[in-house]
């Protein structure tokens, strides 16, 4: 276990850029903008004053947005760790210093996924909770200037921000399991191709689509079988917008009910399958790399 801490800190002091200085930098940037847009100009928005905004509800939805926002930030820093930790100490020598050590190659590169999957999503979490305070403290310059909305009380904040904060810790573990295999994809081609397995990412895939559409020109109902099973991966529709927006919109509001809502959504057998195949890459990979410096 001291081995896999050692060996997950690693990645986080080698990626420290992408997943801590990164979103520290923008966070900062976008609070002083907001600020700053709220303090020196007007904001234009067509509400009628006589229509009572619910400042809870607004919060809810602002929340929400944040971390739909933070699990997208992680999903595209996710795909450019993949696309360079299985191959970064090759390029600067430190893979030989990995080999002289009592360390397999399984095991560190499943320190890497490790840390793609923990401590990455973990640390964006943080930011996403801190993104949800300093909502609550731009509110009070929302409704000094647009008075006709309420604001949210402590309390309620309080029991929003947290209600918020376990839903959305769901979301990120099911978005992350939900693309492993795409994850894991790039990841394998990393280790073959090095810095050509970003491109190399969509290319390949993209060539398949292209055959499969050229080989079924003039068909009625074409057979698409890969095409399609690309787009269902893609597509991340564990939750009903009408459903969502219900909920956040609603009095009763529980984490909960969200969490269920994802959960009951999802096709557990396909996440299963795509967990699998990432697996299968790490091992893959592993191998590769082992005998590719032993050879």
């Amino acid at each position: 276990m001291k081995t896999y801490q050692a060996l997950i800190k690693r990645e986080l002091l080698e990626h420290r850029g992408a997943f801590l200085y990164a979103p520290v930098i923008l966070l900062a940037a976008l609070f002083l903008l907001t600020i700053t847009g709220l303090v020196f100009e007007d904001p234009d928005i067509s509400i009628s004053s006589n229509v009572g905004l619910a400042g809870k509800q607004l919060y809810q939805i602002a929340l929400a947005g944040v971390f739909a926002l933070w699990s997208a930030y992680l999903l595209i820093a996710l795909f450019f760790y993949f696309a360079d930790s299985f191959s970064a100490d090759r390029r600067n020598n430190s893979l030989l210093f990995w080999k002289s050590m009592p360390q397999s190659d399984l095991k560190v590169l499943t320190s890497k996924a490790l840390a793609g999957i923990t401590i990455f999503p973990a640390l964006l979490l943080a930011f996403a909770m801190i993104t949800g305070l300093l909502v609550y403290l731009v509110s009070f310059l929302v409704v000094a200037k647009m008075p006709y909305i309420s604001m949210v009380g402590p309390i309620d904040m309080l029991s929003s921000w947290i209600q918020m904060g376990v839903a959305g810790l769901v979301f990120f573990v099911l978005n992350i399991l939900w693309y492993a295999p795409l994850l894991g994809w790039v990841a394998g081609l990393s280790t073959l191709f090095q810095r050509w397995s970003i491109p190399l990412a969509f290319l390949i895939p993209g060539a398949v689509v292209l055959v499969e559409r050229l080989t079924n020109l003039g068909a009625v109902n074409p057979s698409q079988p890969f095409a399609d099973l690309i787009a269902y991966r893609l597509d991340s529709s564990m939750l009903d917008e009408n459903v969502v927006v219900k909920m956040l919109t609603s009095d009763g509001f529980s984490a909960f009910g969200l969490i269920a809502e994802m959960t009951g959504a999802l096709n557990w057998f396909d996440m299963a399958v795509g967990l699998a195949f990432a697996s299968v890459v790490v091992f893959l990979a592993s191998e590769y790399r082992r005998r590719r410096i032993d050879a």
